[in-house]
């Protein structure tokens, strides 16, 4: 495991209260995670800085790297916490536990926009993010899928919303795709498209990105309950099919 990896994960489940070197600090290593977290949330990843994180908090500079090697095993330590907690499970059925699983997921990203630009280099490590994949295993416990596919539907159901929450984020004005269908509708060429934008599918072309964002998450429930279909009918088929 490279060294830089390894103290984050000394660093995130070891003593977060006190630095390994140095007189009685005033500060603890949650205080600067949080500040960190405060500030990326009111002014994105870009703004975030050792000297920024240390105004923040009324310190010197030099005295956050008592806990940290700077801004990249920052952003790390951040990244686990920002979430918060997974939903706790309220007894419903496995599919309402893991659509409510997906829509802390959703709120989450969209109130801590900066974790989407964050770079992925592997599977959750942290406290935080163990806990919510715990809590999606753990959700589709009832599903009556076996645990290898348990894991691969968390990670491809965790992929569509981080994607879906990402565009919700990027994504420019709609004014942009409603001229471009408009030319493209003329070639002749997109029939399909052409179509659609003739017959008012596309009527919400040209709304704001804000407007845009808000109508992402009933999209995304859409696409997870068809996915959950899918996964009653692949069970129900299997535990019916011939044997032998």
């Amino acid at each position: 495991m490279p060294k830089d990896r390894a103290s984050n994960l000394e660093l995130m489940w070891g003593n977060r209260e006190r630095p390994a070197r140095g007189p009685k600090p005033g500060l603890t290593l949650d205080e600067i995670v949080r500040a960190g977290v405060r500030v990326a949330d009111a002014e994105g990843l870009d703004a975030l800085s050792m000297q920024r994180v240390a105004g923040e908090l009324g310190y010197t500079t030099m005295s956050l790297y008592r806990y940290v090697s700077g801004k990249d095993q920052l952003v790390a330590l951040m990244s686990d916490v920002a979430l918060g907690a997974p939903p706790e499970p309220a007894g419903g059925d496995w599919r309402e536990e893991i659509e409510a699983w997906v829509r802390g997921l959703w709120h989450g990203y969209r109130a801590h926009p900066w974790l989407l630009s964050v770079k992925i280099e592997g599977p959750p490590s942290g406290p935080q993010g163990l806990a919510w994949l715990e809590a999606a295993l753990r959700a589709l416990e009832g599903s009556g899928l076996d645990k290898g596919d348990r894991i691969g539907v968390t990670m491809f159901v965790n992929a569509a919303t981080f994607s879906l929450a990402r565009l919700s984020v990027d994504l420019k004005p709609m004014e942009d795709f409603g001229a471009a269908l408009a030319l493209g509708a003329q070639t002749g060429q997109y029939p399909i498209l052409a179509s659609m934008l003739a017959d008012g599918t596309f009527e919400s072309v040209g709304a704001p990105q804000t407007e845009f964002a808000q109508e992402v998450l009933p999209d995304l429930e859409f696409g997870l309950r068809r996915l959950l279909d899918g996964i009653e009918h692949y069970v129900s088929a299997r535990k019916t099919a011939p044997t032998g």
